[in-house]
C-alpha cells in the first residue's frame, strides 16, 4: 500500500510520553518529512516511583519532556487527556464508555470528531502495561466501522509495537501486516525523539534503550527488504 503521507493528518494515541517515540517515531518523521500533519493524545501523567538511580520520576519532568518532544519533531497538535495520580497506572480502572468518548468526542481539539484524521496509530490492546491495555481497546471501539457521513472514517487505522509488547498473557502476537520503511535519519530521530524524553530512558538491556530500538528495526527491515523498518499490525486500510 502506498501512502501520500504529505497529505496525511496522522494521529497518535500515546498513553504516556515517550510511547509516540517508541512506537511511531519513525513514522512521525516520515511524514513530518513529506509535509504532513501529526497530532499526538498523550493519556496520563504523574510523579512515579521507578527503577532508575533517583528512584522516580516528576510530572513536571514530563511536561518539560513533552514540550521538547514537541518543539523536536515538531507535532502540529497536542493534548495531554488526564493528568494526574488518580489516572496514571490507573487507566483501566476508568469506565471503558468513558475513555471511548474521550477519544470520540471528547471536549478537546484532538478528539476523532473534531480532528477527524486521515491515520490513526494507537497502543496494543494486549499490552502488559494496563495503560496501554485500557486505551488501546477504547480506541478500537472509537473507531469501529460505519458511515462517513455518521462518524469520522480514518483511512489507515494501525496498531503500533513496542518491543516489550510480546510480553503478554493474551493470544501470541501475530506478524504484523504494515511496514513502513525508514531511512537512517529516520531511524536516527526516533531514537532522538525518545531520548528526549531523558525520564524514560534506559541503557541496554531495557526495552527502551537504543540497542533494543535498533534491533527491532533492523529485524523489521530484514522482514520486509529494508535495512530499517517499523511494523505494525493494520486494522483498516481503504483507498
Amino acid at each position: 500500500m502506498l501512502v501520500d503521507w504529505s497529505r496525511q493528518r496522522v494521529l497518535i494515541i500515546a498513553p504516556h510520553p515517550d510511547d509516540e517515540a517508541i512506537g511511531c517515531g519513525g513514522l512521525i518523521s516520515r511524514v513530518k518529512h513529506h509535509g504532513g500533519q501529526v497530532f499526538v493524545l498523550w493519556g496520563t501523567i504523574a510523579d512515579i516511583a521507578d527503577f532508575t538511580a533517583t528512584g522516580h520520576s516528576t510530572a513536571d519532568e514530563r511536561r518539560q519532556e513533552m514540550a521538547a518532544a514537541q518543539a523536536f519533531w515538531p507535532l502540529d497538535g497536542h493534548h495531554l487527556a488526564l493528568p494526574g495520580d488518580h489516572y496514571n497506572l490507573h487507566l483501566d480502572t476508568i469506565a471503558r464508555a468513558d475513555l471511548i468518548d474521550l477519544i470520540e468526542r471528547g471536549d478537546h481539539p484532538l478528539a476523532l470528531a473534531n480532528l477527524r484524521p486521515t491515520v490513526v496509530a494507537i497502543p496494543d490492546p494486549a499490552s502488559y502495561n494496563q495503560d496501554h491495555a485500557a486505551l488501546g481497546t477504547a480506541a478500537i471501539s472509537a473507531l469501529r466501522p460505519g458511515p462517513d457521513t455518521y462518524r469520522p472514517q480514518p483511512d489507515l487505522v494501525l496498531i503500533y509495537e513496542e518491543v516489550g509488547d510480546p510480553w503478554t498473557a493474551e493470544a501470541p502476537v501475530t506478524a504484523p501486516e504494515f511496514f513502513l520503511a525508514l531511512t537512517d535519519t529516520d531511524l536516527d530521530r526516533k531514537i532522538a525523539g525518545l531520548r528526549l524524553h531523558q525520564s524514560q530512558w534506559r541503557s541496554h538491556p531495557h526495552t527502551r534503550s537504543e540497542q533494543a530500538l535498533r534491533g527491532l528495526a533492523a529485524v523489521r527491515g530484514a522482514q520486509s527488504g529494508h535495512q530499517w523498518a517499523e511494523a505494525y499490525h493494520c486494522l483498516r486500510a481503504r483507498t
